[in-house]
């Protein structure tokens, strides 16, 4: 009996220690060149929503991580034996129903080779090379520090008539996930905004996750209005999710850039947490497991509003997956975008700061924020409804009609 304890206890520890297994996401950033060797692979994953007790795929643990099971780090394992490939690490993408395995290709092999050897794998679902994506967002200096309230400085927030759209909505009740750098919780105009924060991505030696860009997109979208300090935001009583999937390319710089990998855990975690609509400010090469993500979320009904390169800037996905709300800061006559303001947006910056910035990464939050105040008075509404009050030009759209506006329920938790 002794020993049939012994055993039933040796295997308990054994499954424990799988399901607490997370991955180890430290090396993701640690070299760009060593990213032109990295492989995407997802294979199905049988483990996830099985009905086994504590399975930690099936439910997910607020502020924590999913586990990878015992099962899929043992196949990710023998893989990485298989093709002599180094791994690096693992992430269950549970709303595919696969397991997404980072591996380094060794410099004795050429990546091409490892690529068609994985594509003969029975094992493997998808390969694909490790892809690279950019904020879309320029820093300007500020002609002089403020200690004033900073709203009549809000170019796009004046433009749009927000303080108006405030009598009416603001956004309450709508889930915004925001994929971006970190955000500055603390920062005191985003102090109780921020509902949920998860990082997918290599963090600083110091854990400081207080990213400029992050930080200053969440600002455009949420900052608290009427507080006496600093600005409002557009959408100042959404729930916003921030998902830190990108990382600063130095310290306290405003470029950023992600991967095929943070990015993919990102939006599995912001389709499982039910969001209403998903803020994109980058931009990147054409990626089949990202763009199955956002497929998979338009299909669930959530809208996605993305970043659209400016002229010298290069890419131009995701926000040119049909179904997605395309965003530019400049109107040239291209219908497949809306053009919203972004040229100096005043908006917050991590230390309590405020900071002037240019690019279409913060058009785009004027254009999901302004969805968000449609969705509370418009819970049914869709993408194409969105876009056609809109229009090509946020600038000038006429957002409510007055006459039914107050009428319109609101949308519930």
């Amino acid at each position: 009996m002794k020993l049939v304890r012994l055993n039933l206890f040796i295997c308990l520890i054994g499954l424990l220690s799988a399901c607490a297994s997370t991955s180890d996401l430290s090396r993701l950033g640690d070299s760009n060149t060593a990213e032109e060797r990295r492989l995407l692979v997802t294979f199905t994953d049988r483990s996830i929503d099985r009905a086994l007790p504590a399975n930690t795929l099936d439910g997910y643990r607020l502020r924590g991580q999913y586990g990878n099971s015992g099962w899929s780090e043992h196949i990710a394992q023998e893989l990485a034996e298989r093709h002599h490939l180094q791994f690096v690490a693992q992430w269950p993408v549970t709303t595919l129903g696969v397991s997404c395995v980072v591996y380094e290709v060794p410099d004795t092999l050429p990546v091409q080779q490892a690529i068609a050897e994985l594509q003969q794998d029975s094992d493997v679902s998808s390969v694909q090379q490790m892809h690279s994506f950019q904020v879309l967002g320029k820093q300007v200096a500020p002609t002089q520090t403020y200690s004033d309230p900073y709203l009549h400085l809000q170019t796009g927030f004046n433009v749009l008539g927000i303080a108006d759209l405030h009598r009416t909505t603001t956004g309450r009740g709508v889930r915004i996930a925001l994929i971006d750098t970190g955000v500055d919780t603390e920062h005191p105009d985003l102090r109780g905004r921020i509902k949920y924060s998860e990082n997918t991505a290599p963090e600083p030696g110091d854990h400081n996750l207080a990213d400029i860009h992050g930080t200053a997109v969440a600002g455009v979208l949420s900052a608290h209005p009427n507080n006496g300090i600093g600005i409002a935001g557009i959408a100042p009583e959404a729930e916003i999710l921030a998902f830190r999937a990108c990382w600063p390319e130095k310290p306290n710089s405003l470029a950023a850039h992600c991967n095929s990998f943070t990015l993919a855990l990102a939006l599995n975690q912001a389709i499982r947490m039910n969001s209403h609509i998903i803020n994109l400010s980058l931009s990147g090469p054409e990626d089949p497991l990202v763009q199955q993500l956002i497929e998979k979320a338009l299909t669930k009904g959530i809208i996605v509003v993305a970043a659209v390169p400016s002229q010298d800037q290069s890419g131009g996905f995701p926000a040119n997956i049909a179904g997605v709300i395309a965003v530019g800061q400049e109107n040239n006559g291209n219908h497949q975008h809306i053009a919203a303001p972004g040229k100096d947006i005043l908006t917050t910056v991590p230390h309590q700061a405020y900071d002037f910035m240019n690019g279409s990464s913060f058009a785009t939050p004027h254009v999901a924020g302004m969805a968000a105040l449609l969705l509370q008075l418009h819970p049914n509404w869709k993408t194409a409804d969105i876009k056609r009050r809109l229009g090509n030009d946020a600038s000038t759209a006429n957002l409510l009609d007055s006459s039914t506006a107050l009428a319109s329920p609101e949308r519930t938790h």
